[in-house]
Protein backbone atom coordinates (compact mmCIF):
# COMPACT_ATOMS: atom_id res chain seq x y z
CA UNK A 1 0.00 0.00 0.00
CA UNK A 2 2.73 2.79 1.22
CA UNK A 3 4.43 1.72 -2.41
CA UNK A 4 1.38 2.98 -4.15
CA UNK A 5 1.30 5.87 -2.40
CA UNK A 6 5.06 6.76 -3.04
CA UNK A 7 4.70 5.52 -6.67
CA UNK A 8 1.80 8.03 -7.40
CA UNK A 9 3.54 10.86 -5.44
CA UNK A 10 6.41 10.51 -8.09
CA UNK A 11 4.49 10.29 -10.81
CA UNK A 12 3.24 13.45 -10.35
CA UNK A 13 6.31 15.06 -9.49
CA UNK A 14 7.23 13.95 -12.76
CA UNK A 15 4.30 14.67 -14.65
CA UNK A 16 4.93 18.72 -12.89
CA UNK A 17 8.35 18.95 -14.25
CA UNK A 18 8.10 17.85 -17.86
CA UNK A 19 4.68 19.71 -18.11
CA UNK A 20 6.98 22.52 -16.67
CA UNK A 21 9.65 21.64 -19.05
CA UNK A 22 6.97 21.79 -22.22
CA UNK A 23 5.69 25.26 -20.84
CA UNK A 24 8.69 26.63 -21.70
CA UNK A 25 10.57 26.37 -18.15
CA UNK A 26 10.37 28.75 -15.29
CA UNK A 27 7.19 30.86 -14.46
CA UNK A 28 7.67 34.60 -15.67
CA UNK A 29 7.19 36.62 -12.30
CA UNK A 30 8.07 40.28 -11.93
CA UNK A 31 11.06 39.12 -10.51
CA UNK A 32 12.29 37.95 -13.60
CA UNK A 33 10.85 40.11 -16.06
CA UNK A 34 14.05 41.86 -16.89
CA UNK A 35 15.06 38.74 -18.88
CA UNK A 36 12.14 38.58 -21.04
CA UNK A 37 11.16 42.44 -21.37
CA UNK A 38 13.93 43.64 -23.98
CA UNK A 39 12.84 40.92 -26.99
CA UNK A 40 9.25 41.53 -26.24
CA UNK A 41 9.43 45.37 -26.60
CA UNK A 42 11.69 44.72 -29.64
CA UNK A 43 8.57 42.98 -31.28
CA UNK A 44 5.98 45.22 -30.20
CA UNK A 45 8.63 48.27 -31.57
CA UNK A 46 8.37 45.40 -35.23
CA UNK A 47 5.00 45.16 -35.30
CA UNK A 48 3.84 49.02 -33.96
CA UNK A 49 6.12 49.74 -37.21
CA UNK A 50 4.09 47.15 -39.56
CA UNK A 51 0.85 48.54 -38.59
CA UNK A 52 1.46 52.16 -37.99
CA UNK A 53 5.04 53.07 -39.55
CA UNK A 54 6.72 51.89 -42.97
CA UNK A 55 5.11 48.51 -42.99
CA UNK A 56 6.38 45.53 -44.48
CA UNK A 57 9.16 45.11 -47.27
CA UNK A 58 6.83 45.04 -50.92
CA UNK A 59 7.88 44.16 -53.93
CA UNK A 60 10.74 46.72 -55.51
CA UNK A 61 9.56 49.03 -58.47
CA UNK A 62 5.99 47.59 -58.48
CA UNK A 63 3.75 49.63 -60.96
CA UNK A 64 1.54 51.62 -59.05
CA UNK A 65 -1.78 50.78 -60.47
CA UNK A 66 -4.69 52.09 -58.05
CA UNK A 67 -7.86 50.42 -57.66
CA UNK A 68 -11.36 52.02 -56.82
CA UNK A 69 -10.85 53.15 -53.83
CA UNK A 70 -7.75 54.55 -55.16
CA UNK A 71 -5.37 52.22 -53.04
CA UNK A 72 -2.60 50.45 -54.59
CA UNK A 73 -1.55 46.87 -52.93
CA UNK A 74 1.74 45.55 -53.93
CA UNK A 75 3.09 42.28 -52.67
CA UNK A 76 4.79 41.86 -49.14
CA UNK A 77 8.20 40.52 -50.02
CA UNK A 78 9.09 38.91 -45.88
CA UNK A 79 8.36 35.86 -46.66
CA UNK A 80 7.76 35.48 -42.78
CA UNK A 81 4.35 37.00 -43.76
CA UNK A 82 2.89 34.83 -47.12
CA UNK A 83 -0.93 36.05 -45.55
CA UNK A 84 -2.94 38.14 -43.83
CA UNK A 85 -3.52 35.03 -41.13
CA UNK A 86 0.14 34.34 -40.94
CA UNK A 87 0.76 38.13 -39.59
CA UNK A 88 -2.01 37.79 -37.26
CA UNK A 89 -0.55 34.79 -36.14
CA UNK A 90 3.13 36.44 -35.35
CA UNK A 91 1.10 39.70 -34.22
CA UNK A 92 -0.59 37.72 -31.74
CA UNK A 93 2.59 36.14 -30.26
CA UNK A 94 3.20 39.58 -28.70
CA UNK A 95 -0.28 41.16 -27.98
CA UNK A 96 -3.21 39.71 -27.35
CA UNK A 97 -5.95 39.41 -29.94
CA UNK A 98 -8.17 41.59 -28.45
CA UNK A 99 -5.81 44.33 -28.19
CA UNK A 100 -4.56 43.75 -31.95
CA UNK A 101 -8.35 43.84 -33.16
CA UNK A 102 -8.58 46.83 -31.40
CA UNK A 103 -5.29 48.58 -32.50
CA UNK A 104 -4.38 47.03 -35.47
CA UNK A 105 -6.87 44.96 -37.23
CA UNK A 106 -9.51 47.17 -37.11
CA UNK A 107 -8.30 49.31 -39.65
CA UNK A 108 -5.30 47.41 -41.09
CA UNK A 109 -7.18 44.38 -42.51
CA UNK A 110 -10.97 45.99 -42.47
CA UNK A 111 -12.96 48.63 -43.50
CA UNK A 112 -13.71 50.24 -46.56
CA UNK A 113 -9.39 50.97 -46.90
CA UNK A 114 -7.50 48.37 -45.18
CA UNK A 115 -3.76 49.20 -45.76
CA UNK A 116 -3.39 45.09 -46.03
CA UNK A 117 -5.07 42.13 -47.96
CA UNK A 118 -4.75 38.85 -49.60
CA UNK A 119 -4.49 38.82 -53.13
CA UNK A 120 -4.85 35.84 -54.97
CA UNK A 121 -3.34 34.12 -52.02
CA UNK A 122 -0.71 36.82 -51.58
CA UNK A 123 0.02 39.51 -48.52
CA UNK A 124 -0.25 42.75 -50.20
CA UNK A 125 0.19 46.27 -48.69
CA UNK A 126 -1.33 49.87 -49.76
CA UNK A 127 1.86 51.68 -50.52
CA UNK A 128 -0.02 54.89 -49.52
CA UNK A 129 -0.67 54.04 -46.05
CA UNK A 130 2.04 54.43 -43.54
CA UNK A 131 4.19 57.04 -41.57
CA UNK A 132 7.01 57.30 -39.66
CA UNK A 133 8.06 55.59 -36.23
CA UNK A 134 10.86 56.42 -33.77
CA UNK A 135 10.26 54.52 -31.06
CA UNK A 136 13.27 53.21 -28.39
CA UNK A 137 12.22 51.69 -25.53
CA UNK A 138 14.56 51.53 -22.35
CA UNK A 139 13.74 48.05 -20.78
CA UNK A 140 16.01 48.44 -18.21
CA UNK A 141 13.95 51.03 -16.52
CA UNK A 142 11.11 49.26 -16.23
CA UNK A 143 8.98 48.80 -12.51
CA UNK A 144 6.27 46.25 -11.71
CA UNK A 145 2.99 48.33 -10.55
CA UNK A 146 1.03 44.92 -9.55
CA UNK A 147 1.15 41.38 -10.34
CA UNK A 148 -0.95 38.15 -9.86
CA UNK A 149 -1.29 35.11 -11.21
CA UNK A 150 -2.57 36.14 -14.52
CA UNK A 151 -0.40 39.64 -15.53
CA UNK A 152 1.82 42.18 -14.77
CA UNK A 153 1.47 45.61 -14.21
CA UNK A 154 4.15 47.56 -15.45
CA UNK A 155 5.50 51.02 -16.59
CA UNK A 156 8.24 51.35 -18.98
CA UNK A 157 10.10 54.66 -20.44
CA UNK A 158 10.85 55.49 -24.22
CA UNK A 159 12.31 58.01 -26.21
CA UNK A 160 9.58 59.18 -29.25
CA UNK A 161 11.53 61.73 -31.33
CA UNK A 162 13.82 62.81 -29.24
CA UNK A 163 11.08 63.36 -26.29
CA UNK A 164 11.72 60.52 -22.66
CA UNK A 165 8.01 58.91 -22.09
CA UNK A 166 6.49 56.23 -19.87
CA UNK A 167 3.91 53.83 -20.96
CA UNK A 168 2.07 52.02 -18.61
CA UNK A 169 1.87 48.37 -19.98
CA UNK A 170 -0.64 45.39 -19.10
CA UNK A 171 1.35 42.14 -19.82
CA UNK A 172 -1.06 38.94 -19.63
CA UNK A 173 0.93 35.28 -18.81
CA UNK A 174 0.17 32.53 -21.22
CA UNK A 175 1.27 29.43 -21.73
CA UNK A 176 2.87 30.72 -24.43
CA UNK A 177 4.85 33.29 -22.55
CA UNK A 178 4.02 37.19 -21.96
CA UNK A 179 1.52 39.15 -24.29
CA UNK A 180 0.77 42.58 -23.94
CA UNK A 181 -2.99 43.52 -23.52
CA UNK A 182 -2.81 47.31 -22.98
CA UNK A 183 -0.52 50.16 -23.14
CA UNK A 184 -0.90 53.45 -22.36
CA UNK A 185 1.35 56.47 -22.98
Amino acid sequence: MRTRGVTFILSVLLTAVLLAGCSGGEAITGENLGDYLPELLEQEVFFEGVYRGGGLPTTPNAPYEPDENYQCFVAVTDENYPTAEALKAATEEVFTAEYAQENFYLWAFEGDTPRYKDVDGQLCMDIGQGGGLDKQWDPESFAVISEDDTAIDITVEYLNYGSVRTAALTLVKTEDGLRIDAMEG
